[in-house]
């Protein structure tokens, strides 16, 4: 277990405690609400001012998909950014976590190997020295069963402890029962300090969290459970309180205005209803208040939204399953490739591609690409084109029964299975497991993205994460000092 992670001694999932938050306004706040359309001086007038304010630890997009954000829209260097951050928070006392997308280098890429996996993550550490946290995310058992005996000790080794969080489904499939047995399995297996059930879809309503909680406590034991719950469906901040009343004491929140829309819960109203409970917080009102404040005028002057509201509660949303972090993303592209009028017909399509594919959790990468697809059926037929993608799920490339394949539709299935890209997508299936666990060279790596065994570390993690060297040819020059200002 990794020993620099601050006040590793959580209140039990049972027990009582003060109140332990998690930020994630910076990562998760900004991809559900502004669509990640954040800039060196949008995130540097709040990022030190955040860790001071009182959390247990705070969310940053220190990840694969930021740096393609910071050069293809703000033509900003993210080594820059990165090292804003490190300055900014070399003296925090709060944990500094970030998200890993598994053996995964791309938000909808398939698994990589051993060896690429730990060079980008180290290069992501060395960036970020802060980083002590990291969240694992979980939305089958293939990844705890294929990838959790490679990361969890590879973080560890690199002093980051990996936070689980288990991505809850929707669907007869996933009961109570299903969470309960993987909880139990991580816990023995792994002993995290904690584990995270991560509402991703927004649509536990406050009858699932009491069973679901009782259930995955019952198999944690002395391992504390926390919440991250999205707002789908208007439901998260009452959920939030029948937390606390069954002694879950850690909540991931934002600071408005990237609180409530499909985003999380309010950090204000949230300390309310704790005091409310007689739970004890660190929280610091007033800084909080400050950072408000400037995200305010921040959003305003680039254009994002900043009355933000709960949303109602909509009985279509359990249809669809689109989560909190992806509709931003998908009416801005909709826009981009001016057909937002066609949001609903898209919205529409996605349950039915759900049930051809099996229904599987709504969650990186399956959220993306079943969104995707559902844009290609609505512009050009029922799947008359097909991404590669969908063509690796049917194959098992992301797992086999709990992402769904067994249940898929056949004739989809079938169909899917005899495109012409399928017979290399097959054979890359029948190899994963043993891909994900070879361990080629440095300098293959390298070799394999155009770079020299002398090329540095950091030359390849960029090559990786930018999808090769045009992005990085046109950053504004200058630095910060000619990056755009929002204050």
């Amino acid at each position: 277990m990794v020993k620099d992670v601050k006040d590793k001694k959580l209140s039990s999932a049972s027990g009582n405690g003060a109140l332990q938050l998690v930020d994630e306004t910076l990562r998760d706040g900004t991809q559900s609400m502004w669509g990640m359309m954040m800039g060196y001086h949008m995130f540097e007038p709040v990022v030190g001012e955040i860790s001071e304010a009182g959390y247990y630890s705070m969310a940053l997009p220190v990840h694969v998909a930021h740096p393609l954000v910071s050069t293809r829209f703000f033509k900003e260097d993210p080594r820059i950014l990165f090292k804003m951050f490190r300055d900014k928070l070399k003296n925090s006392k709060t944990n500094i976590i970030t998200v890993s997308m598994g053996m995964a280098l791309d938000i909808s890429g398939p698994m990589e190997n051993k060896t690429l996996v730990k060079m980008v993550t180290r290069q992501l550490k060395e960036w970020l020295p802060n980083i002590n946290q990291y969240e694992l995310m979980c939305g089958v058992a293939d990844e705890i069963k294929n990838t959790f005996p490679i990361l969890v000790p590879m973080l560890r080794s690199m002093g980051m402890e990996p936070i689980p969080y288990l991505a809850i489904g929707h669907s007869p499939r996933h009961t109570d029962e299903f969470y309960a047995s993987r909880v139990k399995h991580i816990v023995e297996t792994y002993k995290p300090i904690s584990l995270c059930l991560k509402d991703v879809d927004g649509l536990l309503v406050s009858e699932r969290v009491r069973t679901l909680l009782t259930a995955c406590q019952n198999a944690a034991g002395d391992t504390p459970l926390e919440l991250h719950m999205h707002g789908m469906n208007g439901e998260n901040t009452y959920n939030a309180v029948v937390a606390m009343e069954m002694g879950i004491r850690k909540l991931t929140t934002c600071i408005p205005p990237l609180a409530y829309g499909s985003s999380h819960p309010s950090v204000f109203n949230v300390i309310r209803n704790a005091e409310q409970l007689g739970i004890s917080h660190t929280m610091n009102v007033e800084k909080l208040k400050v950072i408000e404040e400037r995200l305010m005028k921040i959003g305003k002057a680039y254009g994002h939204p900043v009355d933000n509201h709960p949303l109602p509660f909509d009985l279509f949303g359990y249809k669809h399953q689109v989560p909190g972090g992806v509709i931003s993303n998908l009416t801005t592209q909709l826009a981009q490739l001016g057909i937002l009028d066609k949001l609903q017909e898209v919205l529409e399509e996605i349950p039915r591609i759900l049930e051809d594919m099996g229904y599987p959790v709504m969650i990186t990468p399956f959220s993306q690409y079943i969104a995707a697809q559902a844009v290609l059926n609505v512009q050009v037929g029922r799947w008359e084109q097909c991404l590669d993608t969908m063509v690796e799920f049917a194959a098992g490339i992301f797992g086999i029964e709990e992402p769904g394949v067994p249940y898929m539709n056949q004739n989809i299935k079938d169909k899917l299975l005899s495109l012409p890209q399928a017979k290399k997508i097959k054979e890359r299936a029948a190899h994963i497991i043993e891909y994900i666990n070879s361990e080629p060279s440095e300098a293959e790596c390298k070799k394999r993205f155009g770079l020299s065994p002398n090329d540095s570390d950091e030359d390849l993690v960029l090559r990786v994460l930018l999808h090769g060297d045009e992005e990085m040819k046109h950053l504004t020059p200058g630095g910060p000092d000619s990056y755009k200002k929002y204050l």
